[in-house]
Parts: C-alpha cells; sequence; structure tokens
C-alpha cells in the first residue's frame, strides 16, 4: 500500500504530479464512501454472497440424505445415529460458518442442527407417559424447549442471525403451549392475544437490534431482518383474526382490513421493514376481492385485485426510499434518532 511518503517521492522524481498524488490520495476515502453509500441504499439482507455458497448448499443436502439412507439401509445404528450425524454437522458448521463465514450453507445447517438437537433430547428426555417427561415437564413443552435451547446454543458459537429466528419462533411455541396449559386459553380471542403478544415482543427484539446499528451495515440488521420476518405474521394474523372473528368477510371488516393494512404500510416505512407489509397482502386481497365483488364485478374481482396489488407492490418497492422519507417527516425528531437513517 503507497503511504503518503511514497507519493511524495514520486512527485520529487516526476513520476506523477502533485495534482495526481492528491488524487490518489483521496482514492481510497471515496471508494469507502461509495460502498457505505451503496449499504445505504436499500435494507440489508445478506442471504447467499455468491453461487459458490448454493454449490456447498446442495453438497450439504445431499450428504445429509445420503447418510439417513445409509444408516436406514446399511448400517441401522439406531439412537446412535442421530449423534453422530448432528455431530457431523456440527463439525462442518465449524468449518463453513465459523472459519468461512458463508451465509446460505450455515442456515441449512442450523436447519438441520436445530431440530436434531431438539427431536433427540425429546427422545432422550420423554418417559412411556403422555402428558409428563424427564422431571415433570410437560411432553408438548419439550420439543420446543429443546430448539430453544439448541438454537440459542448454535447462536452462541456461531452469532448466526438466521438462528435468532428458529430461537424466536421456538420460544413463542413454548411460550403458548405453556399457557395453554397452565392457564385457560380456549377463547379465541384470548389465542390471538397470546399470539400477538409475542409477535410484539420479538418486534421489540428486532428493534433493539436495529437501535445499535441505524445505518445497517453490521451483522446486527441481519438480526433485527429475521426477528422482523417471524414477528410480521405473528402480529398481523392475529389482527386479521380478531377483525373478522372467524366470520365471513363483509363490508365492515373489508373497511377496516384495508384501514389496517395502511397502518401496517406506514409501520413499515417508519422502521424500514417490509417484511410488516408483506405478510399483510393475503388480507388485503380478500378484503379487496370482496369489495369488487360487491359492487358487482363478481367475475373480474380476482384479477383485479391482483393487478392492483401487484402493481401497488411494485410502485411502493421501487419509491420506498422516497415515500419513506414522505412519512419519516412527519415523525418527531425524538424518535427519528431510534430508527434507521433515511436514505437518499
Amino acid at each position: 500500500m503507497l503511504t503518503r511518503a511514497d507519493l511524495d517521492e514520486a512527485v520529487r522524481s516526476g513520476i506523477i504530479t502533485e495534482g495526481q498524488a492528491a488524487a490518489l490520495q483521496e482514492l481510497p476515502a471515496r471508494r469507502h464512501a461509495a460502498r457505505h453509500s451503496h449499504a445505504l441504499s436499500d435494507e440489508r439482507f445478506v442471504f447467499m454472497k455468491n453461487f459458490n455458497e448454493f454449490f456447498i448448499t446442495l453438497g450439504i443436502v445431499l450428504l445429509s440424505i445420503g447418510l439417513f439412507v445409509a444408516d436406514s439401509t446399511f448400517f441401522g445404528l439406531g439412537a446412535a445415529f442421530p449423534v453422530i450425524f448432528i455431530a457431523l454437522m456440527w463439525a462442518l458448521a465449524e468449518f463453513l460458518t465459523r472459519k468461512h463465514k458463508l451465509t446460505l450453507p450455515s442456515i441449512v445447517l442450523a436447519l438441520l442442527i436445530v431440530p436434531g438437537i431438539a427431536w433427540y433430547l425429546h427422545a432422550a428426555m420423554s418417559t412411556g407417559s403422555d402428558e409428563t417427561g424427564w422431571r415433570g415437564i410437560p411432553q408438548d413443552l419439550i420439543i420446543p424447549l429443546a430448539a430453544s435451547l439448541a438454537a440459542l446454543l448454535f447462536y452462541l458459537r456461531f452469532r448466526l442471525p438466521f438462528t435468532l429466528l428458529l430461537l424466536a419462533g421456538s420460544l413463542v411455541v413454548a411460550f403458548i403451549a405453556a399457557y395453554a396449559r397452565y392457564f385457560d386459553s380456549s377463547s379465541e380471542p384470548v389465542s390471538y392475544g397470546l399470539v400477538l403478544f409475542t409477535g410484539l415482543a420479538t418486534l421489540a427484539a428486532a428493534q433493539w437490534y436495529d437501535m445499535s446499528d441505524r445505518e445497517r451495515l453490521t451483522r446486527r440488521a441481519d438480526c433485527g431482518f429475521w426477528l422482523t420476518l417471524i414477528a410480521a405474521p405473528l402480529i398481523v394474523h392475529p389482527i386479521a383474526g380478531l377483525i373478522s372473528s372467524g366470520a365471513e368477510m363483509t363490508a365492515q371488516t373489508s373497511l377496516i382490513t384495508i384501514a389496517v393494512v395502511i397502518l401496517f404500510t406506514l409501520a413499515a416505512l417508519i422502521i424500514d421493514r417490509r417484511a410488516l407489509l408483506v405478510s399483510s397482502l393475503a388480507y388485503l386481497g380478500g378484503a379487496m376481492v370482496y369489495t369488487f365483488t360487491s359492487l358487482g364485478g363478481e367475475q373480474n374481482a380476482l384479477w383485479i385485485t391482483l393487478l392492483l396489488i401487484g402493481a401497488s407492490v411494485i410502485l411502493l418497492g421501487v419509491g420506498w426510499q422516497r415515500a419513506r422519507r414522505a412519512v419519516m417527516s412527519f415523525i418527531p425528531s425524538l424518535l427519528t434518532q431510534y430508527l434507521p437513517v433515511v436514505r437518499n
């Protein structure tokens, strides 16, 4: 790497001019600014860095299938096979995730290891009783608790953001199962309320990560993405369910649904996370189909709805940052200092 002294010597030797030396000195700063600007251009989402990751992922899938086939047709290891399989996948994670930082192979390995550990712990902790397992833990709680523990161990070891989705999902299932066992949750509003509470708690955790990286340049932004991805349906579904109350769509519920989707759109723009909007599109579609049908266009309601939603999504996607700047102009500065930066 050339230093300032090297550039000065090149100028004195007549190799380059002073203007060229100044331009060379400013080049690293310009490249850094360009990368920074590109990183801020949109919502951070790292799924696969190159095709080689897909290639390696394909190998992991084929290897896993081969191990299961080999055990069932040749080895017959029985209870020892899950231990060997998990150990081998964990060794691959040490090499591919911890050392080489590969994203897609790491996600697949997490999807193999976390359920594998959960299933093995469930088998080891279960008893002959249909109600309780090891140390009196209810059977329906063993799997989600074991999955939560496995996801937590995987995350602490490899710091893979995707693992937080598995951890949050397992904790949600464990919480709802525990409440259903120890409290009365038979009514539909209570069930919706439980799911909504878990969704809001997960979204709060996602916002905690997002607030710590408002420019979304680090892995913490990825953590916020995966947590928001699972929080969105947990928030949208119970609200939509409470609006309809399990009954058929009416004019009133249709209008309320459309209004709620608009609120979700504003919330998605404010926190700069599209997952909230994506999760509500199905309910928006149902409300629009009902509206067009009630207006006498039953035969054309479906395709008109699809065209309108598709065109709206494309326009909003292209103009997302412009729409967000417009919305954020109405948000007090007291709140904007905790939200993702407004991109140009």
